[in-house]
């Protein structure tokens, strides 16, 4: 049986991703290498999230599972909240 790859839309961290594209705020994205992108997220699935760099024609796909750390670097931070909970669904 194939592992369910569904993106959980019921996570804070998946709805405050999705606010910042939204909001087209502009992020960093510390890789498990060390490196840093900054750039802007276009889109986010189960397995990879799609960052345009400054300058970049087409957007730098990195995979979810070497992700350290993301952080906006737009907006007043004294002001930044988490998107309202979702309650889920209930079974069919």
């Amino acid at each position: 049986m194939a592992p369910d790859h569904e993106l959980d839309t019921s996570l804070p961290g998946v709805r405050l991703l999705q606010q910042w594209i939204r909001q087209r705020r502009t992020i960093s994205i510390l890789l498990a290498s060390g490196s840093e992108l900054q750039g802007r997220l276009l889109w986010q699935d189960s397995e990879f999230l799609a960052l345009l760099l400054a300058g970049a024609e087409r957007p730098e796909l990195l995979a979810r599972r070497r992700i350290e750390r993301i952080r906006s670097l737009d907006g007043d931070p004294s002001t930044a909240t988490m998107p309202t909970p979702r309650l889920p669904l209930p079974p069919i």
